[in-house]
C-alpha cells in the first residue's frame, strides 16, 4: 500500500507535467515520451489489480462472517437440542414458562436462519 501510495503521488505528478506539455504544444508537437506513456498503463494495470484485490479481499470478509454466523447458528442449535432432550426435575420435561421462553428463541431463530439463507 505505501509503495502504491508512492507512485500515485509520483504518477500525479507526471500527469500534471504532461498536462502542461500538452498546454504548451497543443498541436501535439510535444508527445509524452515513450518512458511516460510505458508508466501510465503500468500504473492503470496496477490499479486495476488493486481493485479487483480489493473485491477479493471483501468477499472473503463476506465469507468470514457468513461461515462465522452459520457456526453460531449450528452450536446454538445444538445447545437447544440438549437443552429439549435434557431431564428437568420431576422428570416432566421443560415447564411451561421455559417452553414459551424456548419458543420465542426458536421463532427468533428461526428469522436468522431465513436471513443468512
Amino acid at each position: 500500500r505505501a509503495v502504491s501510495e508512492g507512485l500515485q503521488g509520483k504518477l500525479e505528478e507526471l500527469e500534471r507535467k504532461a498536462f502542461h506539455l500538452q498546454e504548451l504544444c497543443p498541436t501535439r508537437l510535444c508527445p509524452m515520451s515513450q518512458e511516460a506513456q510505458h508508466t501510465l498503463r503500468a500504473w492503470a494495470g496496477l490499479q486495476e489489480l488493486l481493485q479487483e484485490t480489493r473485491a477479493r479481499v471483501e468477499q472473503a470478509g463476506r465469507l468470514r462472517h457468513f461461515f462465522k454466523d452459520y457456526l453460531a447458528m449450528i452450536s446454538w442449535t445444538e445447545d437447544t437440542r440438549a437443552q429439549i432432550f435434557s431431564e428437568s426435575p420431576g422428570s416432566h420435561g421443560l415447564l411451561e414458562p421455559q417452553c414459551e421462553e424456548l419458543e420465542r428463541k426458536i421463532e427468533g431463530k428461526l428469522k436468522e436462519f431465513e436471513k443468512l439463507a
